[in-house]
Parts: C-alpha cells; sequence; structure tokens
C-alpha cells in the first residue's frame, strides 16, 4: 500500500494540474475573438442575395462589408439595415482590404473575384438561387450555420414555415379545381415548374398556366396563346419598375384590355421575390389575398 501512495499523489495533482489549464485555456477562448472560436468575425457578402441573409441572421459586429445593392430600397429587402456599413462592388482588391474570414458570394455573379479570392486562401460560400421554399430553407441553415447561428437560422425557417402553412386552402384541392394564374414576362416568357415564380404561385394556392402548358422554368407564351388559354390572373413580372418600355406594353395590351371581363393584372414588388428569401412569404401573403377575391378562390 506505501508503495502505491506517491503514484496515487502524483495522479492526484496532475488531475490538478489539468483542471487549472483546462480553466486557464476556457478563459483564454473566452477572451478571444468570436471568429477565434468558430464564429467568423469578418463577414464580407459580394451578392445581393447573399446581402440578406448576411444581415438578418449575423451579428452586426460580424459583417465587415455587404455589396451596394444591399444599400437600394428598390432590390433589397433588408436596405434599412444596412446602416454605416462598407459596401463593396464585388471586386476582389475591395474584399481583401476587409482581410475576410468568411466571403459569401452568389453562384452566378463576381465570378473572377471569387477565382482570386480562393486561390488566395479566403473561405469562399457559394449559394445557388434557391427554386422552392423547401430550398430556401436549405440555405438559410446554411448560412446560418457557417455564420455561427444556426439557432437563428432556425427560428427564421420555423416563422416561414408557420407563414406558409397559414396559406394553404383549407381542403386539398386538384390542381384543376384551383384558380388559374400566370407570371408573364416581357417579350411573352413565362415561368413554369422548376423556377421560383412556379413555387410561390403554388404557395398561394394558384394552378400555374405554364405547368398547364407543359412549359419548364421558362417558356414562351404569345399573347394569342395567353389570352386563348384566359387564366384568372396575370402576374406582371416586372414588378413595380415603372421604366417605359415596348416589352412591358404587352401589360397594356389592347387586345388584353378589350376581354370582357378583363384579366386581372397583379403587381408585386420585385424585392420580395427576386431574391428567393424567407421574406418572399409576402408575396405569398398577397397572392393568396388575391385568390381569395376571385370566384372559386375559396377552398369549399
Amino acid at each position: 500500500m506505501a508503495s502505491g501512495a506517491p503514484d496515487s499523489m502524483c495522479w492526484s495533482g496532475s488531475r490538478r494540474g489539468f483542471s487549472a489549464a483546462a480553466a486557464l485555456l476556457g478563459i483564454a477562448l473566452a477572451a478571444l475573438p468570436a471568429g477565434a472560436a468558430g464564429r467568423p468575425a469578418r463577414v464580407v457578402s459580394i451578392n445581393l442575395c447573399a446581402d440578406q441573409l448576411v444581415l438578418r441572421l449575423a451579428d452586426r459586429a460580424q459583417i465587415a462589408s455587404v455589396s451596394w445593392l444591399a444599400a437600394e430600397p428598390r432590390r433589397s429587402a433588408m436596405a434599412r439595415a444596412v446602416g454605416d456599413l462598407p459596401l463593396n462592388r464585388g471586386t476582389a482588391e475591395e474584399v481583401i482590404r476587409h482581410d475576410p474570414d468568411l466571403v459569401i458570394a452568389g453562384r452566378h455573379s463576381a465570378r473572377p473575384a471569387v477565382v482570386a479570392l480562393r486561390r488566395l486562401g479566403h473561405r469562399v460560400l457559394d449559394l445557388d438561387l434557391p427554386t422552392d421554399f423547401a430550398a430556401v430553407g436549405a440555405q438559410i441553415r446554411r448560412v446560418a450555420r457557417a455564420l455561427g447561428q444556426p439557432a437563428r437560422g432556425a427560428a427564421l425557417i420555423a416563422t416561414m414555415e408557420r407563414r406558409l402553412a397559414r396559406l394553404k386552402p383549407p381542403a386539398a384541392r386538384r390542381d384543376a379545381m384551383r384558380p388559374v394564374a400566370v407570371f408573364y414576362q416581357p417579350h411573352g416568357f413565362a415561368s413554369g415548374p422548376g423556377s421560383f415564380e412556379h413555387a410561390l404561385l403554388t404557395a398561394a394556392g394558384f394552378d400555374n398556366l405554364a405547368r398547364r402548358l407543359g412549359l419548364g422554368p421558362l417558356g414562351h407564351v404569345p399573347l394569342e396563346r395567353l389570352i386563348a388559354a384566359r387564366p384568372d390572373v396575370i402576374v406582371n413580372w416586372s414588378g413595380a419598375d415603372a421604366r417605359p418600355s415596348l416589352a412591358r406594353d404587352t401589360y397594356r395590351h389592347p387586345a388584353l384590355r378589350r376581354l370582357a371581363p378583363p384579366i386581372p393584372v397583379a403587381v408585386l414588388p420585385a424585392l420580395l421575390w427576386s431574391c428567393a428569401s424567407w421574406y418572399s412569404v409576402a408575396a405569398v401573403e398577397r397572392l393568396a389575398a388575391l385568390r381569395e377575391t376571385l370566384p372559386g378562390g375559396t377552398s369549399p
């Protein structure tokens, strides 16, 4: 027994030393900036849709810069949140100036900057364009995790899903019984299945004319075919943009105006849905409210 005592004392002393070292390490980690503990501390966004998520999910102290489009109220739903944050135009030179530990970009924009930043060893997160609300939720979750804000992302997804659930018609109905709508673009293009516009229409309880016509995410519907199909609603894809053009005059074409009864033309602010995101539920809510005003627009 006596011969074992020194070993026991040494082990006890080692445990006390380890506990003390662990405590000191915890204090040291607490004193480090957030990025050192796994949460990025200098986030730069170089894409409008990424800006929206960064401004909503990150702590303000985490944000080093957002794109200049984030501050444009006609394009950005989060324009008021930008404040005095530094703005960038998506160039590698501007981004490097902020010494970022995370850059968030869009997969189809600012590609030269993304290539240069990756070659320089910067962490870049590329975002796709969601085509439905399930993909919106997955993207929110991904960005929130990258920002070290998973709980904030989960709460945002839950709120979005609750709002969408409230908009579903009380009883499930076949597509053939739903009011028919179409997202109609200048030059006669329409958004079908595989597009976010299609997700907006179906979430609001409409059947999509483009689906009925067998179109994909983008297809052509000449004005004559549109008039023959007589949808219940035409959604002006151009939104509230008042800039004049011959292409936008389609919505006021005499052939449409002479129909009796006329086909309602709905206008949605493009900033609500051009970036598929959590706030796009507001576009669905507007469409659902319009559906309720139509004959047969409510479920039995």
